[in-house]
């Protein structure tokens, strides 16, 4: 099966690793992305499960030049511009042209939600500014609104920059719409889930792949799907799908996507306490004993 968009297959939302005191563990950022960065198609920093809204300005910059360093290769580096300060957004995005990352990443405003010009006008500017690839984050849960299809398919026809949407919503429908209005036109326009369980229903429904948290402890299996879906091989593609499934489970125990994640990565051996900064609560043996089962479940452990 070919997939057509520019970027496509398994990106990774990074953690953000934290020391006890609060300060970021660069240290432990090191070690995860050494693990990641080779075994999957794209970073994503400053990301939801990179807890970007406990981060200044500072630290966010510091976070993307850190992972720019250390990425090789064809792994490309996504990077989040949001923020509720509109001139941060606009720096950030200054920075990102900069750098030269290969694309900057945001949900629409949130908190004080302008009006649908107001949306519109947002997504315009950060891709004007950025002059590089821009993805739209659609993630409902979060923003407390969801980007119409509509919306989406106006941002691409006017600027060329907007190249692809995330897409963190519990909707199939809402994945066809995005590939029957755009991608029919735009096939290079990427449509990507945020749900891992979506990964597979995603591609196969004529999307590119997903950013997807899992794949922060368990790349291959997100990326030997994307592969068996390349080669047609469907019954391998099932047995990956049905492996990511499970794996979402330790979502239920955990209070928030990024103690899940960092949970199953000190089960896994990274050197990461599972700290998350407040007001995310940091879990305990409960969700640790079980995720720890899941992961043996699943052969990770």
């Amino acid at each position: 099966m070919k997939i057509t968009g520019k970027f496509s297959g398994v990106i990774t939302p990074l953690v953000t690793p934290f020391k006890e005191n609060g300060e970021i563990d660069f240290g432990a950022l090191a070690e995860i992305l050494d693990f990641v960065k080779r075994k999957v198609d794209g970073i994503f920093v400053n990301a939801t499960t990179g807890e970007f809204t406990s981060l200044s300005l500072e630290e966010k910059i510091k976070i993307v030049e850190f992972v720019k360093q250390r990425i090789t290769g064809k792994t490309k580096l996504f990077t989040n511009v949001s923020s509720t300060n509109f001139s941060e957004v606009m720096k950030l995005c200054k920075f990102a042209s900069e750098l030269k990352v290969d694309a900057i990443i945001s949900p629409p405003p949130f908190y004080l939600i302008p009006g649908r010009e107001g949306i519109k006008n947002y997504f315009l500017k950060i891709a004007e500014k950025a002059d590089l690839p821009t993805i739209i984050y659609n993630i409902p849960s979060a923003t407390g609104y969801s980007v119409s299809v509509k919306l989406i398919s106006e941002l691409a026809d006017e600027n060329k920059n907007i190249l692809g949407v995330k897409v963190t919503l519990d909707s199939l429908s809402y994945i066809k719409d995005l590939v029957l209005n755009i991608k029919s036109r735009r096939p290079e326009f990427s449509v990507l889930t945020g749900l891992g369980y979506y990964l597979m229903p995603d591609i196969i429904s004529g999307g590119d792949g997903g950013i997807v948290a899992l794949s922060n402890f368990a790349p291959e299996t997100a990326t030997t799907l994307v592969k068996a879906i390349k080669e047609d091989n469907y019954e391998h593609a099932i047995e990956q799908h049905q492996k990511l499934m499970k794996l979402t489970e330790i979502y239920k125990y955990a209070s928030s996507f990024a103690s899940a994640i960092k949970i199953a990565l000190s089960l896994m051996g990274f050197s990461l306490n599972p700290f998350v900064r407040f007001p995310l609560t940091t879990d305990g043996k409960e969700a640790e004993e079980s995720i720890k089962k899941i992961l043996l479940d699943t052969g990770i452990l």
